[in-house]
């Protein structure tokens, strides 16, 4: 049984994937009942303080009392009773709750769940990026471990500069233990103090305190990932059964993971600032790499966010990628960056399938690696094989908003629209800041049949997404859809203002044209999104906004070509 697996009557709650099943069927819950189910189970019969519980299902907000008894309340209602009749949560008059009643848990001796938190940076000029890049370092060092399951550092980059309990991170994050640490940096020399707070009764704590000058810090990282897997009961291959790790130059290292931390912000100011710093790290060390994929993949990031014009924009990305692999040839990183530019601008499906094959053989436990693939095979009509995927990306961080909102684009067709719904639901709640979940939910709500409440997500969106021409686009879309057909053509107009001064993605106003009703001119904006390599085109016979399109002869020609059938 898998570490996070819990058995209770005829339930089945897999923590890690936040999942209840009643006898082979899944029961609906929100992300925080779930989380408040597992508290409770987790805790073997002991009574939960209310405030413990509070705490750890509502850790990011300031909650009352009552919203915990609302749910216990709802759990209540879902679970049932006993087969004697009693209530699987008991109320503690003055202390909290616990769950009554047999639980099988986690087997001791399982393959082991493990976060490694950012580290925090100390002494004067301290950034939370060194922190993160130091995680993200050990992080690549453990992943694809026989019996260890290491959350990936996106999942963990929301935690950079925080002073979060490491046992409050291990509850939020599903794992069975945390790594956390400090680092200073005290001239051309670093102090690194780690240590390990398991969860788990059959995992035990322990601290390492490390000096070095900084070029023997990867070295330093493969020791303490031969100390991590040994007490986590893991298996490493030695160090000379790996190849040995390009050492960056100090410098260069610092400007990457600066560029890798604004890069996770996935949005227009936080991608330019990250090829600023990319751009630093060849500067300072040509012959690396990772800076190099780190451009690319920034390239292809601001091309879809309407930032750059896509015939230079995929130039760019290519020859960075190319650059990248010319370094390091098995660059998992560089070969899914180089699928992406081989589909959008060469719309070679084959080619590029088989590039996102050999960067998933490199890296098959890399969860950025299957969500892309998954994507992609979305896109190429392979609906099971894309659901594997994107599934096998949240196994991998199941508190992935990118995953969970990729899941709402790339809908299972299996799905009910109210299934669709939650899972936009958790992906909004799992990063309320981005734009991306509202944008799921807007796609949602409306084959949901609720208009209405997809332009009151795509406003939201517009707004985190400051105003982005993408997000205000759709907000065309849902607006026409609506019947508020003046304010759709007032946005519609506004873009097209803009097209002298940025790239306004022709295929975003074809979508709008065609909701308020102008087939020809959507047609037209269709080829000329085509003709300008706009990455949207890619999308033309998979997306729901273009369904009456569907058989007109234009629209099948374009089809067509952009499929390599032509």
């Amino acid at each position: 049984m898998s570490a996070q697996v819990f058995e209770f009557g005829p339930f089945r709650l897999d923590a890690e994937k936040q999942v209840l099943w009643r006898d082979g069927e899944v029961v609906s819950l929100t992300p925080r009942a779930l989380a408040l189910l597992h508290a409770l189970v987790d805790a073997g019969g002991d009574v939960v303080p209310k405030a413990d519980l509070m705490a750890r299902v509502w850790p990011d907000a300031a909650v009352q009392e009552a919203n915990l008894s609302v749910t216990v309340s709802m759990l209540r209602r879902v679970l049932g009773v006993q087969d004697d009749g009693r209530s699987w949560i008991e109320t503690v008059p003055r202390r909290g709750y616990r769950f009554d009643g047999p639980v099988q848990g986690p087997a001791s001796g399982s393959d082991v769940h493990l976060a490694v938190l950012p580290f925090e940076v100390l002494g004067p000029g301290a950034e939370p990026h060194v922190g993160l890049g130091l995680a993200d370092a050990l992080i690549s060092r453990l992943t694809g471990l026989e019996g260890l399951h290491v959350r990936p550092t996106a999942a963990v980059t929301h935690l950079s500069g925080q002073h979060a309990s490491p046992r409050e991170a291990a509850a939020d994050l599903g794992v069975d233990a945390v790594l956390t640490g400090t680092v200073r940096q005290e001239g051309d020399h670093v102090r690194l103090s780690l240590q390990c707070v398991p969860r788990r009764v059959d995992l035990r704590p322990w601290a390492r305190q490390v000096d070095t000058p900084f070029t023997d810090l990867f070295s330093v990282e493969d020791r303490l990932a031969d100390e991590v897997a040994t007490l986590l009961h893991a298996r490493l291959a030695s160090s000379k059964d790996r190849p040995a790790a390009y050492v960056p130059r100090r410098e260069a290292w610092e400007s990457y993971v600066r560029g890798r931390y604004f890069e996770a912000w996935l949005n227009v100011d936080g991608v330019s600032k990250a090829i600023g710093h990319f751009g630093e790290a060849i500067t300072q060390d040509p012959q690396w790499a990772a800076p190099h994929a780190g451009l690319a993949d920034a390239h292809v990031l601001l091309t879809f966010g309407g930032a750059a014009r896509p015939r230079e924009a995929w130039d760019r990305a290519a020859d960075c990628a190319e650059r990248a692999l010319e370094r390091h040839a098995g660059f998992a990183a560089a070969h899914a960056v180089a699928a992406w530019v081989t589909l959008f601008r060469d719309w070679n499906w084959d080619a590029a399938h088989g590039l996102h094959r050999r960067a998933l053989a490199l890296e098959p436990d890399c969860h950025v690696i299957r969500l892309l693939y998954g994507a992609f095979l979305d896109l190429a009509g392979d609906a099971v094989g894309a659901r594997r995927e994107i599934e096998g990306a949240l196994a991998a961080d199941p508190l992935s908003g990118l995953a969970t909102a990729t899941q709402a684009f790339f809908r299972d067709p299996e799905w009910t629209p109210e299934r669709w719904l939650t899972s936009a639901h958790r992906g909004i709640e799992l990063r309320p800041d981005r734009a991306l979940g509202y944008w799921g939910l807007a796609l949602a709500s409306m084959a949901a049949g609720h208009p209405e409440r997809a332009a009151e997500a795509l406003r939201t969106a517009v707004e985190l997404s400051d105003d982005g021409i993408v997000m205000r686009a759709q907000l065309g879309w849902a607006l026409a859809r609506c019947g508020h057909r003046d304010e759709a053509r007032a946005l519609l107009s506004d873009l097209e203002g803009l097209e002298e001064a940025a790239f306004v993605s022709p295929y975003q106003l074809a979508v709008v044209r065609l909701a308020l009703g102008e087939r020809s001119a959507a047609l037209d904006e269709l080829e000329r999104s085509a003709a300008a390599l706009d990455p949207w085109i890619v999308f033309l016979d998979t997306d729901a906004a273009l369904l009456d399109l569907h058989g007109e002869p234009r629209f099948d020609g374009l089809v067509a070509r952009i499929r390599g059938r032509s």
